[in-house]
């Protein structure tokens, strides 16, 4: 999976290297960490003279962001604090609101644009099969691009994140999008918890798509660790959708795992074959040199 989905006007990788990689993000600039960056060398020295803002990691996840360039014209605050936010569009689908935030993420992973434009795929081709509404289950759904790419190609979402705030996120994304009226779900609760109630409520689901981060908190503090939780919870994906699996995609950034071991995990979980019905591909970026940055694994099914 390479290129990304998105106008360039919208977004752009301009370069990387050094540990970095410097994207513009509508009118923005920004230049942040970029551990998979550390081999490779800047290609552009010139661009990176052109960055508004800059994120240097301080202390663990978190880090302090510097305002470059004079002429910005931004109030910025205590550590970007101040900084306004702004939004940008993926294709005429829906729009993502973006901040700073204290550990350098904006609100937006743009590697998943091409899983966006699969799910909206998976949706329609399910929607035409079915000839009814298509339930899409979201965990570790964040600010919702997935959601709404299922949202807006018609089908039920329910969004599942352990985070109030990134939760109110995801809905002023929706609103910003016009689709604070389509069927979504809102819910903040550990996505373990809530798949174990499913499958006791007897629920199904003809799609799921889940994005596991290494470690974790749910809401009451329940701890994640991938590699202790995510087979069960593959296992449990598996059975939410036995009676009518239409897709499942599950996407990846943990160095603990190879695309191998993900797509093998995947397949004896969900299939119970190691075999069977799943495909691993990495995401990548392609920046304005035609230079790709690995952005992590993608595992789908079909």
């Amino acid at each position: 999976m390479s290129g990304c989905g998105f106008q360039t006007d919208q977004y752009q990788l301009l370069d990387f290297g050094a540990g970095r990689k410097l994207e513009r993000f509508g009118n923005w600039i920004i230049d942040r960490p970029c551990p998979p960056a550390e081999r490779a060398s800047k290609s552009v020295a010139e661009l990176w003279q052109q960055a508004h803002v800059r994120f240097d990691r301080k202390d663990g996840l978190k880090g302090k962001w510097s305002l470059l360039q004079s002429d910005a014209k931004v109030d910025f605050g205590k550590n970007g604090g101040d900084f306004p936010s702004w939004s940008i569009s993926f294709q005429d689908q829906f729009r993502l609101n973006l901040k700073l935030s204290p550990v350098g993420h904006l609100g937006v992973f743009t590697e998943q644009a091409e899983n966006w434009h699969w799910i909206r795929q998976q949706v329609k081709r399910l929607q035409h099969a079915r000839q009814e509404p298509v339930n899409v289950l979201n965990l570790f759904a964040y600010t919702g691009g997935s959601t709404l790419a299922a949202a807006a190609a018609g089908a039920c979402v329910t969004h599942i994140d352990s985070a109030g705030n990134i939760i109110k996120r995801a809905r002023e994304n929706a609103a910003s999008s016009g689709l604070s009226e389509a069927s979504i779900r809102w819910i903040q609760e550990d996505v373990f918890l809530f798949c174990q109630r499913e499958l006791k409520r007897g629920n199904q689901y003809q799609g799921i798509i889940l994005d596991p981060p290494s470690y974790g908190h749910g809401p009451k503090n329940q701890v994640w660790k991938i590699g202790k939780h995510l087979l069960p919870l593959l296992e449990i994906c598996g059975e939410l959708t036995r009676k009518q699996r239409g897709f499942v995609l599950m996407t990846n950034h943990s160095p603990d795992f190879s695309s191998a071991d993900l797509e093998a995990s995947f397949a004896d979980a969900i299939f119970g074959s190691c075999g069977a019905g799943a495909r691993s591909s990495r995401m990548t970026l392609t920046a304005r040199t035609g230079d790709r940055l690995d952005a992590g694994c993608a595992v789908r099914f079909p």
